[in-house]
């Protein structure tokens, strides 16, 4: 009996290391730089999910947002949230700034066209300034008023590919600052960018580097 419980453990231990064998050796698809490509038709809201620290807690209060960027608040504290309206993987919805009512409800108050994403914002001064990606016809930064009224104040920024105009804010000088970011990650047009993102559109965008690169193989 000895024989046959070792016989037997010596079968498991040879069909489990070869399953391992197999599964380690099973070729897994890399990540292509569009990174999760589909989510739950729903997904819960558990606060609970979250940690806290001690004596915090927390509420949503509100959703059914897409894409949502920013929070802002006014000079009355009221919150209003930014949809973007682009995301990565050439997804374009409308971007929005919205006023989040008391009774959780959010409510527009401004719309762009499909040259999202909106990236941020602030206000000051009785108007909500916020960075216009720029996707479709380049970056730009808005003036938004009460009434909803949209006016660039900037326009034409290098901001059609990958990162884009972010986070426009009233310093207390009266200038506006913001971020300008690069075209890519590393510098360098890859094949994300044609099957996720803005090359199909944009074919010659690219970085501009302030000296000569030479791109030496890795292999």
């Amino acid at each position: 009996m000895g024989s046959g419980i070792a016989r037997a453990l010596i079968l498991t231990i040879g069909i489990t290391g070869a399953a391992a064998s197999i599964a380690g050796c099973y070729p897994v698809r890399p990540s292509a730089g569009g990174g999760q490509t589909s989510a739950p038709a729903t997904r819960a809201i558990r606060p609970a999910d979250i940690a806290l620290p001690p004596r915090y807690s927390i509420e949503a209060v509100a959703t059914g947002l897409t894409f949502p960027t920013s929070v802002i608040f006014d000079d009355k504290g009221m919150p209003f949230v930014v949809e973007a309206g682009y995301s990565y993987g050439e997804s374009f919805t409308t971007p929005r700034l919205l006023r989040v009512d008391s009774g959780g409800g959010p409510t527009q108050v401004a719309a762009g066209n499909r040259n999202g994403p909106w990236n941020g914002g602030s206000f000051s001064g009785g108007s909500f300034y916020v960075a216009e990606g720029g996707e479709m016809e380049g970056g730009r930064i808005l003036r938004i008023t009460r009434d909803g009224a949209v006016t660039p104040i900037v326009e034409n920024l290098p901001s059609t590919g990958d990162h884009h105009t972010n986070g426009a804010i009233l310093g207390p000088d009266g200038a506006i600052y913001f971020g300008q970011s690069t075209a890519t990650n590393s510098g360098v047009v890859g094949p994300d960018n044609f099957q996720f993102g803005w090359l199909k559109r944009k074919p010659d965008f690219h970085d501009t580097p302030c000296r000569d690169i030479t791109l030496a193989s890795w292999r």
